[in-house]
């Protein structure tokens, strides 16, 4: 999905079952008049009709809900609709937020985040960035490259041996949560060189986000450079 055009207003949807927290996210929201909420579903069925009917930009989706659940839904609704999912938790080290980066998140925030942090979550990820709430990411990440298995971390170092040594630095950058700018800097080579060491390094680990090359450069064993 191609970032966000700046003259017009990010296009959310809010998926949560609990109503309240619903109407919560749409009133932190609303004071920024460059995000429009544009819709609200209570469950996964009414988050892809919603999501369909709405071509939102980013969807704030909620991990546990009953029946379809967050990783269901997010499944299910990035294969009919062109768009940047962001899951929601009250969890920080659940084995769920995975699922969902598995299933095509863009990232994470906390149900308990501030108003500010959810905002810039959704603009991060609407011109095309990850964004894995600070208060956790290391441990999260961590916990992932621990808790995977022999066969799951040699897979991901396999895929990562298929990097040039510049996607290599891009990747552990990316992991290390380095936007394309901070990348270019630390490389010491032009934006659009940035982009295209990244680009091809999600392409050749056939991940979708920012967020998959980060689990896949844990996976492997490599620490992200700082």
């Amino acid at each position: 999905m191609p970032p966000v055009d700046a003259d017009r207003p990010i296009r959310v949807l809010v998926v949560d079952d609990d109503f309240l927290v619903r109407e919560a996210i749409k009133a932190m929201l609303q004071p920024h008049p460059d995000l429009e909420v544009v819709g609200t579903a209570a469950d996964g069925m009414d988050a892809v009709a919603q999501a369909r009917a709405t071509r939102p930009d980013v969807v704030l989706m909620d991990v546990r809900m009953p029946g379809m659940d967050g990783v269901e839904s997010t499944r299910a609704l990035l294969g009919q609709v062109d768009t940047q999912v962001v899951a929601m938790t009250s969890l920080t080290t659940s084995e769920t937020v995975w699922r969902m980066i598995d299933a095509g998140a863009y990232g994470y925030v906390l149900k308990d985040d501030a108003p500010s942090e959810l905002a810039g979550a959704v603009r991060t990820v609407a011109r095309g960035d990850a964004f894995l709430s600070p208060r956790h990411t290391r441990e999260l990440l961590e916990r992932s490259a621990s808790d995977t298995t022999a066969d799951t971390r040699r897979s991901a170092a396999e895929l990562f041996d298929r990097l040039t040594d510049r996607e290599r630095d891009a990747a552990r950058l990316v992991a290390a949560g380095a936007s394309d700018g901070e990348i270019a800097r630390t490389l010491h080579v032009a934006l659009s060189t940035a982009k295209a060491h990244v680009q091809q390094a999600r392409e050749k680990l056939g991940v979708r986000n920012r967020t998959q090359i980060a689990v896949i450069v844990e996976r492997a064993g490599q620490t992200p450079a700082t």
